[in-house]
């Protein structure tokens, strides 16, 4: 199936290797319908939804639907129906192309594989996401896991909502994760992730990085970072035992954090030596980033409030550059969690919560936060 990509920062949709730029209203619109595709929706329907703060006419929903089909009338496989006496809806067809042979080359699915694992674990998103935009080009297809996995680092959250080609146990982790960013009350996070865990709905190895990585953090951001802490024997020795040796750095930087959040500053700074001689043999892009946040925290934490800030910009900075979305938000929400609670300063906090203002408004955070938490409620059947 034709897939097509989302770039609100330019208004850009890509579609194999080729590109058409929008107008911020035909976007909107364009990406409501595609993520909805196969539904029919009345032009009050499309005025409440996708353009919810505006007042267009709908005169305007007529003007631009015809806009966008002038725009997509090389892309025969989109498709942009009229429901006669009702709205509009939007099919995907599938395009007619003979396979290049490379495509069932099991030399070259392996090394397009070990190619996307070294990316992933260099923390380079955008050499992924150039990768899968040639994948017509240079005749191979992505493994499941990075169609997904792509769209969780772009914080598409209208896919996942909408993916409904996947089941929902398999988005679910996801999910729960971009919640994460989205929300402003860890305990109801952490509820959530918990009852995931106790269900035993999410995949083995998703299950296994909620529980020795992801929920501790929660833990401390709950105000329990001793129950944390009193878990970090059992993420050690499953390390151990699954011969995770990736996870090493993930997980000193959730201890650091953990940590910090119990003012356990001797270990803070134990830990702290440790990544530092982590990050000069593997210097990878999402845990510097991670690291220097972290280390800005502790340095406010001290009182070094301008080396600290100059830290959390450049933390910030390097998660944009290497473009991991949930990571940048759960970072931002983290900062500001840290700062209201244990170094209260209202510029910083002014600073940050317009940080993450931008944010939402990049991503649609408020736009589908309820969406999220009925999805997520529906998948953990929450009473």
């Amino acid at each position: 199936m034709a897939q097509l990509i989302f770039d609100q920062a330019g208004y850009l949709v890509k579609s194999g290797t080729d590109t058409i730029v929008l107008l911020a209203k035909e976007y909107a619109l364009l990406e409501f319908l595609y993520y909805n595709r196969n539904h029919t929706f009345t032009r009050e329907q499309l005025l409440d939804r996708v353009w919810m703060l505006e007042y267009p006419s709908e005169r305007t929903v007529d003007d631009h639907i015809y806009r966008l089909r002038k725009k997509l009338h090389h892309w025969d496989h989109i498709t942009i129906n009229t429901v006669r006496g009702y709205g509009y809806t939007l099919t995907l067809n599938e395009r007619r192309q003979v396979d290049n042979p490379s495509v069932h080359d099991e030399e070259m699915k392996n090394a397009i594989g070990e190619m996307f694992e070294k990316y992933h674990r260099f923390g380079q998103s955008k050499s992924m996401l150039a990768l899968e935009t040639q994948q017509d080009v240079l005749g191979f297809e992505m493994d499941p896991f990075y169609q997904v996995y792509l769209r969780f680092i772009q914080g598409d959250i209208p896919w996942f909502l909408g993916a409904e080609e996947i089941p929902l146990q398999e988005r679910l982790y996801w999910l729960l994760l971009l919640y994460r960013g989205m929300s402003s009350d860890p305990n109801d996070v952490l509820r959530k992730c918990q009852l995931a865990l106790d269900s035993g709905i999410l995949p083995p190895e998703q299950h296994r990085e909620m529980e020795i990585l992801n929920i501790l953090e929660l833990y401390g951001e709950a105000g329990l970072p001793l129950e944390a802490i009193s878990k970090f024997p059992i993420t050690r020795k499953r390390i151990e035992e699954d011969k995770l040796s990736s996870f090493a750095m993930p997980v000193a930087l959730m201890q650091m954090y953990v940590c910090l959040l119990a003012e356990q500053m001797i270990e803070v700074e134990r830990i702290s030596c440790r990544l530092e001689r982590f990050l000069k043999d593997t210097p990878y892009l999402r845990e510097i980033g991670r690291y220097h946040i972290l280390k800005g925290l502790w340095l406010l934490a001290q009182g070094k409030r301008s080396q600290g800030v100059d830290l959390l910009d450049e933390g910030l900075e390097v998660l944009r550059m290497s473009i991991n979305a949930p990571l940048l938000l759960i970072s931002v929400s983290q900062i500001l969690l840290y700062v209201q609670n244990h170094v209260p300063d209202s510029e910083l906090e002014h600073k940050y919560q317009g940080v993450y203002a931008a944010l939402d408004r990049e991503y649609g955070l408020s736009k589908y936060r309820h969406d999220v938490e009925r999805t997520l409620e529906q998948a953990l059947n929450v009473r």
